[in-house]
């Protein structure tokens, strides 16, 4: 290990061992190549691999530390306690959380689990899920969790009104249904730790002697609960390095709290500060552009980014006529970067909410851009394979009835609702478990319906005997077969269920995989490494695609070209943060965030009109392009389509409105409004254009460029007839082929 390799600010982060530390790390400034090293040069120095804890917030960020560190110090690395908040404390409940009352095997719940659930207690309580969204519901008792809130707790700082009463209610119901389950939700896992290491100070004292330097990664992203986990644990080595940047926080909103990294020099006074401020990611008018847009923010830790990598070339500006102009524009400039030998896979388009996504998708999908929407169904999510996991969650925990009710008639078994119903009411009066209820069925029960349960419980028990005797990847292809999960789609020549028996084929390749790299391997392993997978996991390293995403996904990855779109007052900064500074300045740092993954190009439009969640509004530019200086951008793309078109009245485009309540006229015309492409001489979104004299019609031959109003622009691929009669054939990058009469021809010819 070569500490010279390190930059100054780096290497004095790597050699500040003992006591807590800081690290200010901007955007592209190598914080997790500082942190691998600094655990590196711990183990150098004869500290013992146990003695370290590194916490992360994704699996990937993880397995990338871990393997640096490897690289750097060997496999003493191995022994390094390095991993994910959810997986570390995964582990500590695995080893004792006999202590709360619960068994070992607890399985762990992940929101579609934690629907069934609400589900099941709005049926009990007879509540109505259009007045409490099982989302609500969700989102306060997650909130709850992560302020290490009860029920009761939460409910003394509500409101106390009848609202607050009912989710209070659901949330008393929710954590009795898990506890029965011995189920814990992902916030349930931090809180739960807390609790075993506050209410048995041994567990606590033995963590605190082995842990002794605790890192943790994304600072700035931690919420209270994980703040407390970390100040319990090195409340007495006090030697705890964390990392992050204040600036990049942006999960306000699912409860990441920005004062634990502003406010950690009153945690720790003695504390040192360093900060990593060379960018080795982007160009320098990427960052001076991202440098002023952030500096606006008040209460900042102050610092400036600043790199060696040249200037780059200034940031290309959209004011888009509406949302397909822009995805046209946008279609246009990949179309030159593939020119330029950018790969598909290193262009990413960032917006703020996920339905912008859709008119870029059809606009892809005409220009024959491949792509893929990044947060779709995820392999685990679908149905077939929620199917062959619950069964495995059965078969290691009989109390999960989530699971149960999944899969008590998958495949078909003729065990239907009514059955499942009388079963439950059985099973509440008698107070036993559901799944016991199977075994010792009501007298009630019809004699089809026994010996359908029978049946079911049959394969279970003889399942759930020889588990622990086989070799993982061989039990679950005996599941299959025993359960029928495979034949039932075997016997089907149609395209979907060919899909499903490769997803479960594939399931079980993940199995075997997951086998060969873990000696150890146990169902329960397994099955928690599902559970603890996060979407930024599932991110490809070189898709060969265009990536489309949310700005919030885009966090820690990186790309040579990246699009932001819909940079507009009401979108990027959202309505809701318009009265709120506080939410303001976090739309702000997101904005920030999508600028910093650029490396080399960097492309922000905006649209005048735009046709959004089924309502039409007029918008300005957000306020935050306005913050950029001009020398910084260039926007090619207005001054072509004003030479040619005549000016836009950006001034224009400022009332917001719904297709309920008709704009004012924009253009002094009455009645102008959606419908003013159809008013005689009114251009939308552009000033009536300058006359052209009929000697200025251009000729056109096959392999021109030329650019239309709307269309954008395209390549002549054909020229049938005379100068008077003829038809001009273009190939539009976002809209495909399109002919005109050249006498009339709404193109003009591009040098």
């Amino acid at each position: 290990m070569d500490l010279q390799q390190l930059n100054p600010m780096q290497r004095k982060a790597a050699e500040t061992l003992n006591g807590p530390l800081l690290i200010i790390a901007g955007a592209g400034s190598g914080k997790t190549r500082t942190m691998t090293y600094r655990i590196a040069n711990l183990l150098s120095r004869g500290v013992p691999p146990f003695a370290i804890l590194a916490l992360t917030f994704t699996n990937k960020a993880a397995r990338e530390m871990k393997n640096r560190v490897t690289a750097l110090a060997g496999s003493a690395a191995d022994e390094a306690w390095i991993g994910t908040f959810h997986s570390i404390c995964v582990r500590i409940l695995r080893r004792d959380i006999e202590k709360l009352g619960y068994k070992r095997s607890f399985v762990i719940y992940d929101e579609d689990d934690q629907n069934h659930v609400l589900r099941d207690i709005y049926r009990d309580l007879d509540i109505d899920d259009k007045r409490f969204p099982p989302r609500e519901a969700r989102a306060v008792i997650s909130d709850a969790k992560n302020r290490l809130l009860t029920a009761d707790e939460w409910f003394a700082e509500s409101a106390k009104d009848w609202r607050s009463q009912k989710l209070h209610d659901i949330f008393v119901a929710y954590e009795r249904k898990l506890r029965a389950s011995e189920a814990l939700d992902f916030d349930d896992l931090i809180s739960h730790t807390l609790q075993l290491l506050v209410d048995h100070p041994p567990v606590l004292q033995y963590y605190r002697n082995r842990f002794q330097y605790v890192h943790v990664d994304e600072y700035q992203d931690t919420n209270f609960a994980q703040y407390s986990l970390v100040r319990l644990l090195t409340e007495e080595s006090r030697n705890l390095c964390v990392v992050g940047d204040d600036d990049q926080s942006i999960y306000g909103w699912r409860g990441a709290d920005i004062r634990n990294i502003l406010d950690f020099q009153k945690d720790f006074p003695d504390a040192q500060i360093i900060k990593l401020e060379q960018n080795y990611r982007s160009t320098s008018n990427i960052l001076d552009a991202a440098n002023q847009v952030i500096a606006n923010n008040e209460g900042r830790m102050d610092k400036v980014l600043w790199t060696e990598l040249g200037e780059g070339e200034k940031i290309k500006l959209c004011s888009a006529g509406d949302e397909r102009e822009e995805a046209a524009w946008i279609c246009e400039r990949i179309r030159r970067m593939q020119q330029r030998k950018v790969p598909y896979s290193e262009i990413a388009i960032l917006y703020r909410t996920h339905a912008q996504s859709r008119v870029l998708e059809e606009m892809f999908m005409r220009a024959g851009i491949p792509y893929r929407v990044y947060g779709g169904t995820r392999f685990y999510d679908r149905r077939e394979i929620r199917d062959v996991v619950a069964y495995l969650r059965l078969i290691i925990n009989p109390l999960d009835e989530v699971a149960l009710k999944r899969i008590i008639n998958v495949p078909k078994r003729s065990i239907g609702d009514a059955t499942v119903n009388a079963l439950e009411t059985y099973a509440k009066e008698k107070d036993m478990p559901l799944f016991s209820a199977l075994s010792d069925m009501p007298d009630t029960l019809s004699s089809r319906p026994r010996k359908c349960v029978g049946e079911f419980v049959g394969i279970i028990n003889r399942l759930t005997a020889v588990q622990e005797t086989m070799p993982l990847t061989d039990f679950v292809q005996l599941l299959l077969e025993e359960t029928g999960l495979i034949a039932v789609d075997e016997a089907s020549n149609d395209e979907e269920a060919l899909a499903r028996r490769e997803n479960v084929m594939e399931f079980v390749g993940a199995v075997r995989e997951f086998e060969e790299q873990h000696e150890d391997a146990t169902l329960a392993s397994f099955l928690e490494n599902v559970a603890l997978v996060t979407d930024l996991d599932r991110q490809e390293d070189a898709p060969q695609f265009v990536t489309l995403m949310t700005l919030h996904s885009a966090k820690g990855l990186e790309f040579d070209a990246v699009f932001m779109a819909g940079l507009e007052d009401g979108l990027l900064p959202s309505n809701r943060s318009q009265d709120d500074e506080d939410r303001l300045q976090e739309e702000r740092r997101l904005c920030y965030v999508g600028m910093t993954r650029a490396k080399k190009f960097l492309c922000m439009s905006w649209a005048k009109r735009r046709s959004l969640f089924n309502q039409i509004s007029y918008n300005d530019r957000s306020r935050f392009l306005g913050e950029i200086p001009a020398k910084l951008m260039s926007d090619d793309w207005a001054r072509t389509m004003n030479k040619h078109f005549g000016e836009r009245e950006d001034t224009q485009f400022t009332v917001r409105h719904t297709p309920a309540k008709p704009p004012k006229s924009n253009f002094g015309i009455p009645g102008m409004g959606q419908n003013a492409d159809h008013i005689p001489g009114v251009h939308k979104g552009f000033v009536k254009p300058r006359p052209k004299r009929a000697a200025d019609a251009p000729t056109f031959k096959a392999g021109d460029r030329v650019l239309h109003r709307k269309f954008g622009e395209g390549t002549v691929r054909q020229v049938e007839g005379g100068h008077n009669d003829g038809r001009v054939t273009v190939m539009f990058t976002a809209y495909g082929e399109k002919k005109f009469s050249v006498s009339i021809a709404p193109i003009v010819k591009l040098e």
